[in-house]
């Protein structure tokens, strides 16, 4: 098997959060922003695809309502990515830093966490089949995607703290 230093495998963990965050981002853009709004809007049924946009774009129009759940769901992925998942970065670094150097990429995650994540990709297929509206969708997607990339920040600023601390 391969062996990578801690700071490589704190890289590879980083590069995973980010690409998986950049992907959700961009569904749940496109699940916000996409061609169904556009065809909601103009045929008047925002209620049937977009209910939560349908509540609020009398009061914001519908760039506004856009507006607000950009802004909300960005905010919310923020939030979770610095302080939940920021502590979460925090223990699997410490982890991959209790092995000795340099060690199994097979060491990147524990088996707690590969079930953990097997439980998200299980909830985000069945949100895709239970219906649920595009905005909530998108809006759920961003913000997760957020929390990742905002996550994977956190791996890199601790790689980099690695790095210079071995030099």
């Amino acid at each position: 098997m391969f062996k990578f230093s801690h700071t490589a495998l704190i890289y590879i963990s980083g590069i995973i959060w980010m690409f998986v965050g950049w992907m959700l981002l961009r569904l749940g853009l496109t699940l916000l922003l996409g061609p169904s709004l556009a065809q909601s809007v103009a045929s008047d049924e925002i209620a049937l695809s977009h209910p939560i946009l349908a509540a609020i774009s009398p009061y914001l129009g519908v760039n506004g309502g856009v507006a607000l759940l950009l802004i909300l769901a960005f905010f919310v992925g923020y939030m979770k990515g610095r302080h939940v998942l920021g502590k979460s970065v925090n223990k699997g670094v410490e982890r991959i830093r209790s092995f000795p150097n340099p060690t199994s990429l097979a060491n990147i995650y524990s088996a707690k966490y590969y079930v953990l994540l097997g439980g998200m990709m299980a909830l985000g297929i069945s949100i895709k089949y239970l219906g649920i509206p595009n905005d909530i969708r998108g809006t759920i997607d961003i913000a997760i995607g957020m929390a990742l990339v905002q996550g994977a920040s956190s791996y890199f600023r601790q790689a980099r703290m690695l790095k210079t601390q071995a030099l």
